[in-house]
């Protein structure tokens, strides 16, 4: 599992310089567009992730070291499990990265308020929403992992793609009947008010990043017995 993950890492490392400055600038270029700081954490902690999943995944089978792996001492257990620490863990890089331009970026409207532009960034903005923001994306891009990993982990990157459109629309059906079906209005209401406080944004945090963990496991069992029938 240790070496999947330094082995991934190691992917990971030569292209995260090219993906934080492409993600920077989309996400200060939105944020100026919106003129709001929040969207910056949420376009820079999913883009970096999720383009350097695909750029693992996309190497992993074109260089076809998914056959050389086997010759390890590794299980096909311990690759998926090894691959899916690894991404988590490239996850939250990506949140810190989008913390760290935001607050750049907030530290430059603050330098030069003379900027309309940057200006605006400084109108009604909070740690905390731009705390609970880099939660949200850690929360996305877990949730797209949950769902494409199985996905690639049975038919391979190639293979997989044919299928991710299929299983997204779906994805989003299903969460739209079921969120518009189950949740009380009553329930978002609480929500909404525990938000309004910097103890109940880490409680709303705390248990959705929960949520999210517990279904991101069950997607790593589900893709270890995938991947266990999966022929290479």
């Amino acid at each position: 599992m240790k070496a999947m993950v330094v082995s991934d890492f190691m992917i990971a490392k030569k292209y995260l310089i090219q993906q934080l400055i492409t993600a920077s600038i989309v996400g200060v270029f939105i944020a100026i567009m919106l003129e709001t700081p929040y969207v910056v954490a949420p376009a820079v902690g999913v883009m970096i992730p999720f383009s350097l999943s695909i750029v693992i995944l996309s190497l992993d089978e074109r260089a076809d070291w998914q056959q050389f792996r086997l010759a390890l001492p590794l299980t096909r257990a311990d690759i998926i499990r090894g691959r899916y620490a690894s991404l988590a863990l490239i996850s939250l890089a990506g949140v810190v990265g989008g913390l760290l331009v935001t607050f750049l970026l907030v530290a430059l409207a603050h330098a030069v308020p003379s900027v309309p532009q940057l200006a605006s960034l400084l109108v009604d903005y909070s740690w905390q929403a731009i705390a609970f923001a880099c939660v949200a994306s850690l929360v996305i891009i877990l949730l797209m992992l949950s769902l494409i990993m199985p996905l690639f982990s049975r038919f391979g990157m190639t293979k997989g793609v044919r299928y991710l459109p299929l299983v997204v629309v779906f994805a989003v059906v299903i969460g739209f009947q079921v969120g518009g079906n189950s949740v009380p209005a009553e329930f978002l209401s609480n929500v909404s008010d525990l938000l309004e406080t910097p103890a109940g944004t880490a409680a709303v945090a705390a248990g959705t990043l929960a949520v999210v963990a517990a279904l991101y496991a069950a997607s790593a069992a589900l893709s270890v017995k995938l991947y266990a029938k999966r022929e290479l």
